[in-house]
């Protein structure tokens, strides 16, 4: 394992998964609670529930917490688990939660450690409470080691994905540079020979007009402006397809992003011809639609189509998986304005799985 790499929080609202799913488990802490609450007084029975409440309050800070504050939600949540052992048994289930705490934010030389005391502090609640009994010993031990495992896993798992971002980002990096290098050398491939010929007819011209040779130099001021036009549409034609190719390289990140996520992706987008406008508008109505399908769909299938016409677009992205249309209103919202502002025309169906149909017919095509 990479020594040098920064742990995160754990929890960062997007991995719900590893904050709430697994607390569906701290449940057991009930079942023997419900077996000896007749022979427990009130104020036993209202301790039990306040050590859970305070366990799973600092479990979930505990995930939002860097690596170095971890150890004092360690040493809390050890506390709090020995501490209730006095009243209910339950807290079995609460010691493998810290141990993939330790697991998580810890690399083995000082999460082993961690392990060793969370295991002695099992034996001591046992001894110490008098139930040294296989129903406490046995399930604590069993799910504690394991889960301190899992968390080096979790950890090294996160890592790989960070790591892989990183690649991508410094890839990213390498392909911009080497874009502008490659625009820097058409500019001056473009313009050098073009400028040149400009200032040796443009001082042509001057001496043929002090010679008096009039007509001449009209003549040679007349292929000046001929060639600036023509270098004029050549530069325009360039700057086009440079940004072609940077929608398109956008659409293709984004068309990655949803194949590195699971999703089964059929077809493409390609744009080409629009206005300035347009590729703003497009490129994020596309983001917030395929965005939406990787937070939200629980289908795995994407399709994605683009018919392009002389005068006419028409685009469409469909998934198979339901959508929580609260969460998706207020993106469906902003798809809606920037179709409109485009005079595009709108239909999203989300009966059967979620598909969005783009049409545009005018407004978006260069002249």
């Amino acid at each position: 394992m990479n020594q040098g790499y920064q742990v995160a929080p754990l929890f960062t609202g997007y991995n719900n998964f590893y904050l709430w799913i697994p607390l569906l488990f701290t449940g057991f802490y009930f079942f023997p609670l419900s077996m000896i609450w007749p022979h427990l007084s009130s104020l036993e029975i209202i301790a039990s529930f306040a050590a859970y409440v305070a366990f799973i309050a600092g479990y979930i800070w505990a995930q939002k917490c860097t690596q170095q504050t971890i150890h004092y939600y360690l040493v809390g949540l050890t506390a709090i688990s020995v501490a209730a052992t006095a009243i209910n048994p339950g807290t079995c289930a609460l010691f493998p939660y810290v141990a993939f705490l330790v697991g998580y934010y810890y690399s083995y030389k000082r999460g082993v450690p961690w392990l060793m005391l969370i295991l002695v502090s099992i034996g001591l609640s046992a001894w110490a409470f008098n139930i040294i009994e296989l129903y406490f010993l046995l399930p604590a031990y069993i799910a504690t080691i394991p889960n301190y495992f899992f968390g080096v896993m979790t950890r090294s798992k996160l890592q790989q994905e960070h790591e892989k971002e990183q690649s991508q980002l410094h890839n990213e990096q390498l392909a911009t540079i080497a874009e502008r290098e490659r625009i820097a050398r058409d500019l001056h491939d473009l313009l050098g020979h073009t400028l040149s010929s400009i200032v040796l007819k443009a001082e042509l011209a001057s001496k043929l007009g002090n010679a008096g040779k009039i007509a001449a130099a009209l003549d040679e001021i007349e292929q000046v402006a001929q060639i600036t036009r023509t270098t004029l549409s050549e530069v325009r034609a360039a700057v086009s397809g440079y940004k072609t190719k940077d929608i398109n390289a956008e659409l293709i990140k984004i068309k990655s992003l949803m194949l590195d996520k699971g999703f089964n992706v059929e077809g493409d987008i390609s744009l080409s011809g629009l206005t300035a406008k347009a590729e703003s508008a497009l490129l994020l109505i596309i983001k917030e639609a395929t965005t939406n399908i990787i937070k939200h769909s629980q289908g795995k299938n994407v399709f994605l189509s683009c018919m392009q016409q002389e005068n006419k677009l028409n685009i469409e992205i469909i998934n198979d998986g339901q959508t929580c249309q609260g969460h998706f209103g207020n993106g469906l919202t902003g798809i809606q304005e920037r179709v409109a502002e485009l005079g595009g025309q709108v239909r999203i169906e989300q009966n059967n799985g979620f598909a969005l149909y783009l049409e545009f017919d005018q407004g978006i095509f260069q002249s």
